[in-house]
């Protein structure tokens, strides 16, 4: 069994309150917090954060690789994701041919059953294909489709129990029998690629709806009389928030009011990567449709937005440069995030009996390490 000892370390423990601490390492587990010995077998993290690793529930791909590619080498995405502090994701899809999507399905699938390098798979985010074409963002329209109890059903058994999010836009036809039947089902439905009224969305939340989709984007704009979607879930305190922060998708005074309003408990970051994450590309192609990178923006050819070049961990960073305690941004980058897709009794927080899925940042936000279940996943070169 694997031992090691993290000395010295700026430790965000688990009333996300930083303590200079020791952490055991037994194998797959922290097994110990405080004040150790240890003669062999530690790594002295003087004056580094030490913090629960990074979970993305929503992410399409990234280091040249989308889940989405014919054959994609997922373990190209994870390996990458592991060098920026990520230890888990919801591998997600977006909305592609039916027959295609369950292709990937069976493919994520696949690669959760083998187990992967760097960062682990926790589930799917299905984001599609019940969305509303009138925001379909970088989405392929004739993709978009009415959800039916035959479609419902195979997302369903394709997922063989790791569907863990899906993106419905509540005002569609169906809408509520779908979310009713993937929320009984122990699915988080997130409200997305919509453009519902304030009452539909409401409407959505009683269905049994929890979550927002990339807030902002890709839905309804808010009208002081008529307040559409982002009325609803802003103010419903059933609604936790996804939020991505590459301040491209937001403007930071953006982040700092979905910040204000929701408060830390209910926003979950993301990246919404792709292709581009991690490698330098001017264009790439989806679903048949080309995208362009320029100036770390990807666009479709009208010039809509298409996914994001960053990664959670540059999110971090302009979390802290606009002044939100790194406490706070941890809350939201891993124990939110793992309550929302159902693995925070195993991860989330520097807890003792809980997996070692750990980041250590130096004082510029960089990675210094990343663990894995107890292992080395990265480790910075000098």
């Amino acid at each position: 069994m694997k031992f090691m000892i993290l000395k010295n370390g700026i430790v965000l423990t688990d009333n996300f309150k930083f303590n200079k601490t020791d952490i055991e390492i037994k194998g797959l587990q922290i097994t110990g917090i405080g004040d150790m010995n240890a003669d062999t077998d530690f790594l002295d993290l003087t004056n580094m954060y030490v913090l629960p690793g990074f979970i993305d529930t929503h992410m399409h791909g990234a280091y040249g690789v989308r889940f989405s590619d014919p054959v994609p080498d997922i373990n190209k995405i994870t390996r990458f994701e592991a060098t920026r502090g990520v230890t888990t994701i919801a591998a997600t899809t977006s909305s592609s041919e039916f027959s295609d999507l369950l292709r990937q399905f069976d493919c994520i699938v696949a690669a959760m059953e083998k187990g992967t390098d760097g960062a682990k798979i926790a589930g799917i985010h299905a984001e599609g294909p019940f969305l509303n074409c009138k925001f379909k963002g970088a989405m392929t329209e004739k993709n978009i489709i009415t959800p039916t109890a035959e479609k419902i059903e195979q997302l369903y058994s394709h997922g063989k129990g790791n569907l863990k999010i899906i993106s419905i836009a509540p005002e569609i036809e169906n809408a509520d029998e779908a979310i009713k039947y993937f929320v009984t089902r122990g699915i988080v439905v997130s409200m997305g690629h919509t453009n519902a009224t304030f009452d539909e969305a409401k409407n959505g939340v009683c269905c049994g709806a929890t979550q927002s989709t990339h807030t902002f984007n890709a839905m309804r704009p808010y009208n002081h009389r008529e307040l559409g979607v982002l009325g609803c879930v802003l103010t419903n305190p059933k609604v936790k928030c996804e939020m991505i922060c590459d301040f491209v998708h937001l403007h930071p005074t953006t982040i700092k009011l979905i910040y204000n309003i929701k408060g830390v408990d209910q926003i979950n970051m993301i990246s919404d990567s792709g292709h581009s994450a991690g490698i330098e590309l001017t264009k790439f192609m989806v679903d048949g449709i080309m995208r362009y990178v320029k100036d770390g923006v990807v666009r479709l050819a009208d010039g809509t937005i298409a996914g994001s070049t960053k990664t959670l961990l540059e999110g971090v960073q302009n979390l802290a440069s606009i002044g939100i305690p790194l406490e706070d941004i941890s809350k939201m980058i891993s124990l939110n995030p793992a309550k929302s897709i159902g693995i925070d009794n195993q991860t989330g927080t520097i807890t003792k009996g809980k997996q070692a899925d750990l980041v250590v940042l130096n004082k510029e936000l960089e990675v210094v390490y990343t663990f894995v279940d107890g292992m080395i996943a990265y480790k910075k070169k000098k």
